[in-house]
């Protein structure tokens, strides 16, 4: 049994149905606008150009449509499965526990899977990939880079030029060995 009165399981199925009207209502808009090639959406007669950051912002938009659409994809077949749990009378109840789910956290969160004791861990949550190397990776030893590390992407020297000057540079016939037209 899942806790939910019918008035309660009604409402958390509209809730459901009207997120899956939304989400395939972007799928037949998206579908409208058609598949459409680079040049297309710019109106360039070709990719190339003369600079070669002009479709950057092209490709970025692109990119982001796509994780928009996974995105999508993923909450569509979230919603789904919690319709097809209310069709199956399993609906409301923690995939982990078997206890039922509150129902304020199902009317924030109508898809939900899990009772708020049960939510798998960050770690676990898929998308969260962080590499094996960062397990095994050391900090620095104390005191290396100390001074970096507390003006770190800064430079605000006053006197700069100075600064630059004590490592020399490529006037300079002490840093190179060779004279300038200017030193003869």
């Amino acid at each position: 049994m899942n806790g939910l009165n019918e008035k309660q399981l009604t409402k958390l199925k509209d809730l459901l149905l009207a997120e899956k009207s939304e989400i395939d209502l972007h799928f037949a808009r998206e579908a409208n606008d058609g598949v459409t090639s680079i040049t297309d959406d710019t109106g360039e007669l070709s990719s190339y150009d003369n600079h070669p950051a002009d479709l950057g912002t092209e490709t970025f938009e692109r990119e982001r449509d796509a994780a928009i659409d996974q995105r999508y994809f993923e909450r569509r077949d979230e919603v789904e499965r919690a319709l097809s749990k209310i069709e199956d009378g399993t609906y409301g109840l923690c995939e982990i526990s078997g206890e039922p789910i509150g129902y304020e956290r199902l009317e924030a969160m109508p898809a939900a899977r899990y009772s708020i004791a049960h939510v798998p861990s960050e770690e676990n949550a898929p998308g969260e990939y962080r590499p094996v190397e960062e397990d095994v990776m050391t900090k620095p030893p104390a005191g290396a880079g100390e001074h970096r590390q507390r003006q770190a992407g800064r430079f605000d020297d006053a006197d700069a030029w100075k600064t630059l000057e004590e490592y020399g540079n490529a006037s300079d016939t002490q840093a190179t060995g060779v004279e300038t037209n200017q030193e003869r």
